[in-house]
């Protein structure tokens, strides 16, 4: 047998030396974290569980947010401006201004998304999100950037009863592109919370359909529909500040207790860049069986996307 030449060995190493720069390895398992989110309400049912999740993993979590209910990436954008400007304007963030905040910590993960309701529409996000990098760079130059991928709202929601086209599963896959594109050409990992949610609803326990024996334009007082499979926080009543009766509403947008848990998952999972979520911390909403049907979803979604980043375009 004859011994391979110094040339073939050459190209043997410069092709494993370009394989591994493609496909990077997985990341080791962090023990702790410091995290600041940049989001809205979204981000906030993100956390939901996240705190319990990481101390059943005896993991160390610090987080802090600057959050605003409803707030797009141009308005965390327009708020960056009004700050370096010295507008007061600039500290919506419970009289804190986005630059003090960045810098207020060495952030090891800062977090940013599109307001929902624009998550599907990637003409949205520019130029507010190269504002947001610029600054995460600035005043937090350590951070590692992560992008959460937010979810589809749900079937009932008023959206998808203009008998249009637009669905749930219309809205989940046009966010995803458009989340998956924007974080590609960044080189930013994902936090696949969508991926999740969507998994979860291909199954008979997470599928949700209203109701059907249940009175809606007359619902009995206190009384609420049938809705143990659905991960968003739906029907409600909710009680006026003026003291008037209570309201009968609809929330088909943000996570009760099993989306929130299902989202902490996936964050956890990513962020600590683990393997296993643990076991032993049940959200007192929910079942011990449960949360076993929820966390392969989570697991499933971030195996897919590691494997799908390690086959993206980095940028350049």
């Amino acid at each position: 047998m004859h011994s391979s030449s110094p040339r073939l060995s050459g190209l043997l190493a410069s092709l494993v030396l370009a394989v591994a720069l493609v496909l990077p390895a997985h990341a080791a398992e962090r023990d702790s974290l410091k995290l600041l989110t940049i989001g809205n309400s979204f981000s906030n049912d993100a956390l939901g569980y996240l705190s319990q999740i990481s101390e059943a993993g005896g993991k160390q979590l610090k987080v802090d947010r600057a959050s605003l209910g409803g707030c797009s990436l141009e308005r965390h954008a327009r708020h960056l401006r009004e700050a370096e400007a010295g507008d007061p304007k600039g500290k919506p963030y419970s009289g804190r201004s986005l630059p003090e905040i960045l810098a207020s910590q060495p952030w090891d993960i800062v977090t940013i998304q599109q307001w929902s309701q624009l998550s599907f529409k990637p003409e949205t996000f520019q130029p507010h999100a190269d504002e947001l990098i610029a600054a995460i760079r600035k005043y937090s130059p350590t951070a590692e950037i992560v992008v959460h991928q937010t979810w589809a709202y749900r079937e009932d929601h008023p959206w998808f009863q203009k008998d249009d086209g637009f669905t749930p599963l219309k809205m989940y896959e046009g966010l995803r592109d458009t989340y998956r594109g924007f974080a590609d050409a960044n080189g930013f990992r994902i936090l696949p919370v969508g991926d999740a949610m969507n998994l979860a609803r291909k199954t008979s326990r997470w599928s949700f359909t209203p109701d059907a024996s249940f009175d809606f334009k007359n619902p009995p007082a206190g009384k609420l529909p049938d809705q143990r499979t659905s991960l968003n926080s739906g029907w409600h009543w909710s009680k006026p500040k003026d003291g008037s009766d209570p309201k009968f509403k609809l929330d088909a947008i943000h996570c009760n207790a099993a989306g929130k848990y299902l989202a902490g998952c996936v964050w956890y999972l990513q962020l600590f860049a683990a393997d296993e979520i643990p076991t032993s911390f049940t959200p007192k909403e929910l079942t011990p069986a449960d949360t076993a049907d929820l966390r392969p979803h989570a697991l499933a979604a971030v195996q897919a996307e590691r494997a799908r980043s390690r086959t993206a375009v980095p940028a350049q």
